[in-house]
């Protein structure tokens, strides 16, 4: 399978008469674009805005954070199983906008862990999404929709969003160039270390009003058994982001970090075999299974000689790629278990979780639970306003407060469990 991508690094985005790009700059029609939106049924309005670095702007309630994207050689392929006709992803010519991003915003969303992403400021700062040109999407509800459907109407309005910016940078000029192939057969044939992904994708821990999700070909994998699938399904649009931050979004899932930095030393030093992909499990039995069936895939059909294990967000996360490390150990997998602390408090000890001498390689990625005071008095919120409250155990606040004290992973783009951000964890 080869996939490949063209970067385009765009400079500027300003509301225009008519969507189309020059000279790094794109123009956005928002009328049109809002067409496109409310084609849905489920959406009776949309609030469609631009948010710039520098802007004293407070972004609510965010749901997802998409990079924008398009197929260039396929028609009906983008985000395929969610906007696009079902077909397996990550072959052929997909081109993508870099310097933007479209921000997707629930405003009617009764969730209480939400989103948050300022344009100035100490948040600016430390996520990438405050340094780029972002399309704000705010959708809103029509009369008798429920709302976990409106949910995935609103993740389907981001990657209409996405598609329709992408699509409009046609005849810009191409910046980078990444060529993403893999041919099992050809590993194969190499004496090169056969290295694999555990790729741990949802938690029904997380299922909102009991049901889960759609992240994979428009559909939810909680429950099910664990697949193998090609890193280019990853990376082109057939896996995607929850309908709520924790830690990741859609963003960091098409540039996901462990994926393209195997894809580096593919062919070279080590030979990148194939992805593992599986949801957490919430009881022992179905753990021990789906760990069971994980090593086995990772062993005896793609053969690898060594995995490395990454985990979603949470406790019961943590506790499966524990076991489904130790079941590769036996198999004589050398494992690589890459996890995060669980709380902001106490030492590292604490939050492990889990302790066996057989996973003697742990790397610890930033902790997304970690605690920030966010000193910045916003004066424009873009999907909800200032009295729009936010969450934080035990305080109560708003969006329009002087000083918000909030969790990280509440944080668009501050982490990322996929491993692309420059953070570590450090014990005093």
């Amino acid at each position: 399978m080869r996939l490949v991508i063209e970067s385009i690094d765009i400079n500027d985005v300003q509301e225009g008469l008519k969507t189309c790009a020059q000279e790094g700059v794109l123009q956005i029609n928002f009328k049109e674009l809002e067409e496109l939106i409310l084609k849905d049924a489920r959406i009776k309005s949309v609030d469609i805005n631009l948010a710039c670095p520098g802007d004293k702007t407070r972004i609510l309630n965010v749901q997802d954070v998409i990079q924008p994207r398009c197929k260039v050689d396929k028609e009906d392929a983008d985000f395929p199983g969610f906007i696009g006709k079902m077909q397996i992803a990550g072959s052929g010519k997909t081109r993508s906008l870099r310097g933007t991003a479209v921000v997707v915003c629930n405003p009617s969303t009764n969730r209480a862990e939400s989103g948050l992403l300022d344009m100035s400021g100490p948040v600016a700062e430390l996520s990438p999404y405050g340094k780029m040109k972002n399309l704000v999407v705010a959708p809103y509800v029509a009369e008798g929709v429920g709302e976990r459907d409106f949910e995935d109407a609103v993740k389907n309005a981001g990657y209409k969003a996405a598609v329709y910016m992408a699509q409009a940078a046609e005849g810009l000029t191409v910046n980078e160039v990444e060529v993403f192939e893999s041919d099992l057969t050809e590993c194969a044939k190499s004496d090169l270390p056969r290295v694999a992904l555990y790729y741990q994708t949802y938690s029904p821990q997380f299922d909102y009003l009991a049901v889960s999700d759609k992240v994979v070909y428009g559909n939810n994998i909680s429950f099910n058994m664990p697949i193998v699938v090609h890193p280019n399904e990853v990376l082109d649009g057939g896996f995607v982001g929850w309908n709520a931050l924790k830690g990741i979004d859609s963003y960091c899932i098409q540039n996901h970090g462990v994926i393209k930095e195997l894809y580096k030393h593919h062919g070279k030093d080590l030979n990148f075999v194939g992805v593992v992909a599986a949801t957490a499990n919430m009881d022992a039995d179905s753990r021990n299974r789906g760990a069971s069936m994980s090593a086995h895939l990772i062993k005896n059909i793609l053969g690898a000689d060594a995995a490395i294990i990454q985990k979603i967000l949470g406790g019961m996360p943590h506790i499966d790629i524990s076991t489904t490390g130790i079941e590769c150990e036996k198999l004589g997998i050398k494992t690589c278990v890459y996890t995060t602390p669980l709380t902001s408090t106490g030492t590292l000890g604490d939050t492990i979780l889990f302790n066996d001498e057989l996973l003697d390689l742990i790397t610890i990625s930033g902790n997304q639970f970690e605690k920030t005071k966010i000193h910045f008095q916003a004066e424009k919120f873009l999907g909800g306003a200032a009295d729009t409250r936010l969450y934080s155990q035990g305080i109560e606040q708003y969006a329009g407060d002087p000083v918000i004290d909030i969790e990280e992973y509440l944080l668009a783009g501050v982490h990322d469990l996929t491993g692309n951000r420059e953070i570590i964890v450090k014990e005093y």
